[in-house]
């Protein structure tokens, strides 16, 4: 495959080796012409400014392709090196999709067939249909990821219509409380009242407060709660996430907020994810001309921040 043969590594050397063939030819016709003037009689002995001899034309029209061509392949190089690495962000997030994909499908299936092949009792039953129902909730979330990150990378539109902010987020925390965070504990508290409904889009918001309380229950220990607090000021809405964990280092915090991006090295993570979660989140307040910030709680933990106006 011509993906395969000619990859950004070999068009890196290529550039390289081209870049470094030029430069020799120059060198070499430069050369050449200085040496050819020198031998044309009418040149000799001649009394002419210095700038307007042969080879100070030269060596300085010289200088100036030197420094277009430098600037041309940096300008290339960079490229290819930012090539690289978005093409390595890319591999590790097909790498976890799959993952994330196969882990509720797998769970899913497991529950079905058990319960076809097997009897149970019904509290078995119920456990098995529950277990059954979170992996389609998180087969769910993932495929909204992907499609949200789709739609954004395609610059389409968010809907607008009127909603209740606290029935968007108290439904973003339902969706979470099921399967392996089930028996987590979620505080919600809300201060202030709200003067009407929001504008904005509430599919959009719940995937994106609920990806900010998926990152909170993924990365704290399970003996914590995780605070979600939702605060009505006179001109815009903050709600913040509070989980009580290890935190996310302040040279990260920007870095997080890329797409595929994740904490840490990639191989050595323990916690699943696909590195679209934060992103999303960010992108998708951002397109309600709100900000997403990362702080530290009082708890020591990771602090994340929306703030939405209420006339966005």
């Amino acid at each position: 495959m011509p993906s395969t043969r000619f990859g950004s590594t070999r068009r890196a050397w290529l550039t390289a080796f081209l870049g470094t063939y030029i430069l020799l030819q120059f060198g070499w016709w430069a050369w050449l012409l200085i040496d050819l003037q020198s031998q044309i009689p009418e040149f000799e002995g001649a009394t002419t400014p210095f700038w307007t001899t042969p080879t100070t034309m030269v060596i300085g029209e010289g200088l100036v392709f030197l420094f277009i061509l430098a600037w041309g392949f940096g300008v290339i190089w960079r490229g290819i090196q930012q090539e690289q690495v978005h093409a390595q962000k890319e591999r590790q997030f097909l790498l976890a999709v799959t993952h994330e994909l196969k882990t509720p499908i797998s769970a899913v299936r497991l529950a079905i067939d058990t319960l076809q092949k097997h009897k149970v009792d019904e509290k078995t039953s119920r456990q098995f249909l529950a277990e059954a129902q979170a992996g389609t909730q998180r087969l769910e979330q993932q495929v909204e990821n992907i499609l949200q990150s789709n739609r954004l990378v395609f610059s389409q539109h968010l809907s607008l219509e009127s909603f209740d902010a606290e029935e968007v987020m108290n439904d973003a925390i339902r969706r979470h409380q099921i399967g392996r965070f089930q028996e987590r504990e979620i505080n919600f508290e809300h201060h202030g009242a709200p003067e009407g409904l929001m504008q904005g889009d509430a599919d959009a918001l719940t995937l994106a407060w609920g990806n900010l309380i998926e990152n909170a229950l993924k990365y704290s220990p399970n003996d914590t709660h995780v605070k979600v607090t939702m605060t009505w000021k006179a001109d815009h809405l903050v709600c913040q996430f509070d989980d009580g964990g290890p935190g996310i280092p302040p040279s990260s915090r920007k870095s997080v907020l890329e797409q595929f991006e994740r904490v840490g090295n990639p191989h050595e993570l323990h916690t699943e994810g696909t590195g679209l979660g934060l992103y999303l989140a960010d992108q998708i307040i951002g397109m309600h001309k709100g900000s997403l910030e990362i702080g530290s709680s009082s708890r020591g933990g990771c602090l994340i921040s929306t703030t939405i106006p209420l006339t966005a």
